[in-house]
């Protein structure tokens, strides 16, 4: 039986996280079920009574070239042991997939445990997680943050930085910055307020019961050096038209208006399944679906993975270049999605 768990059931859950996560400290599950269950949606498959397979949808606020939605960041995705290769996992993504599409939700994201598991579904990775290191300056200080009634001003300042160099990522709030404080605090993490001289300038925490390590750095570029890159966040476009209308011609486009038409293949949302005339500008865009059936010679086809990577800025299919004026279709430019629950 698949269902989403009632508010009072959601602790049923802490002894599948218990088998599946080992690695998490006592503290930090403690954290997660005091915390996140509060506003989250546990889907679950069960069993005589057992919580026996489990996905969590972790609501975010996500901004997209300034239009903020409401997205789920799928986390503890998990199957007991000795429920595994039933299809119990499929039948869990599946059912979230149809209720997302209801919901509206352009996409939906997740780090993964193993690429492998998620690539059947359409996911593909969209994000490369960078790791920052905080540059040597002569006037540099830090201070560790305690002052709870800044949270507010804190969150203004990260939205005002992520809004200056990305167009797709979680929006801050005072809520956001003191439950990550509490996020933190679980692996005795620390957050420090960085200043040059008596510049403010930044933010960064680090984390770690037995291993110490960097939570994030947010500064400036002339106050950090990238110390490496790796895969880090996977996507799936959930509802086709609802995720293009951010989608926009670039304003080097000889034209104010164009109409493509394009075929999407997606096996698991018949919805995006289909033909679309696709209407951009440079403002942004609108599916009209023109058919759920693909004839063959009419466009270009994508698979809804293939789209999820263009659209999303991080690999340019080959079909694209046989859509008109493809090269003039500007995929978001910049994302950083870094919450790790």
């Amino acid at each position: 039986m698949v269902r989403y768990l009632a508010p009072e059931e959601k602790g049923r859950c802490e002894k599948l996280w218990a088998e599946a996560f080992p690695e998490d400290s006592r503290a930090f599950r403690q954290y997660y079920f005091r915390e996140k269950m509060k506003d989250n949606r546990v889907l679950v498959s069960e069993k005589d009574g057992e919580v026996i397979a489990m996905l969590h949808r972790n609501p975010y606020r996500i901004a997209m070239r300034g239009t903020v939605h409401a997205c789920d960041y799928i986390v503890a995705v998990a199957t007991a042991e000795t429920e595994r290769h039933k299809g119990h996992m499929r039948s869990l993504l599946l059912a979230m997939f149809r209720d997302m599409y209801e919901e509206q939700m352009p996409f939906t994201f997740l780090m993964p445990a193993r690429e492998s598991i998620y690539l059947p579904f359409d996911f593909r990775f969209i994000y490369d997680q960078p790791r920052w290191v905080l540059k040597y300056s002569p006037g540099l200080r830090r201070e560790e943050w305690k002052e709870e009634a800044l949270a507010g001003d804190l969150a203004e300042w990260q939205n005002a930085w992520l809004n200056r160099q990305f167009e797709v990522f979680a929006v801050r709030d005072a809520d956001y910055l003191l439950r990550m404080q509490k996020e933190l605090a679980s692996e005795n993490g620390v957050c420090r307020l960085i200043y040059d001289d008596d510049w403010f300038i930044g933010m960064e925490s680090e984390w770690g019961i037995s291993e110490r390590e960097m939570r994030y750095l947010y500064t400036g570029e002339r106050y950090r050096s990238l110390a490496g890159t790796k895969p880090a966040i996977m996507a799936r476009i959930i509802c086709l038209p609802e995720f293009v209308k951010a989608i926009r011609l670039s304003e080097e486009c000889p034209e104010e208006e164009i109409t493509v038409e394009i075929g999407v293949n997606d096996l698991f949302l018949p919805q995006n399944q289909g033909e679309w005339l696709w209407r951009l500008t440079k403002d942004g865009s609108e599916m009209t679906q023109a058919s759920r059936f693909i004839s063959k010679g009419r466009g270009p086809v994508f698979s809804i993975a293939e789209l999820v990577q263009w659209l999303f800025g991080y690999r340019i299919p080959e079909q694209a270049k046989e859509v008109p004026f493809g090269e003039y279709i500007e995929p978001f430019h910049g994302i950083f999605l870094d919450e790790v629950v």
